[in-house]
């Protein structure tokens, strides 16, 4: 019996159907817009931070107002490092952004493209 790559022990297999892409790509928006909100309201983000008794108060504190972030937004604004503050680093977030926005229209795009040939004769 031949084995497929999927049945050797230690494998895995990688989706990576349109959909999954594109929910990964929306989930990293979600937390990039996130992220690049709290640079431009760093003093309010880091009173918050700073007067937290710790990172799960400070995370609970960020999705109440006046930020309203999700958990994961949150967690995300949590994780990042002060180096994010340059303006170099700054301006990579947000090519970031624009690419990931420009990939996720890409694949929305595909299925509609596919749906409106006529494949049925």
């Amino acid at each position: 019996m031949a084995m497929s790559v999927a049945d050797q022990p230690g494998a895995f297999v990688l989706d990576l159907t349109p959909s999954r892409e594109l929910a990964e790509l929306e989930g990293r928006l979600h937390v990039l817009e996130a992220q690049l909100d709290a640079l431009g309201r760093l003093e309010q983000v880091n009173r918050v931070i700073q007067f937290s008794q710790n990172k799960q108060r400070a995370a609970e504190a960020l999705q109440h107002e006046p930020f309203g972030y999700s958990a994961q937004q949150a967690k995300g604004v949590l994780e990042m490092p002060m180096s994010w503050q340059c303006a170099d680093a700054i301006e990579e977030l947000r090519a970031q952004r624009k690419s990931l926005l420009a990939r996720s229209g890409s694949i929305r795009q595909t299925p509609k493209e596919a749906t409106s040939a006529n494949w049925f004769g």
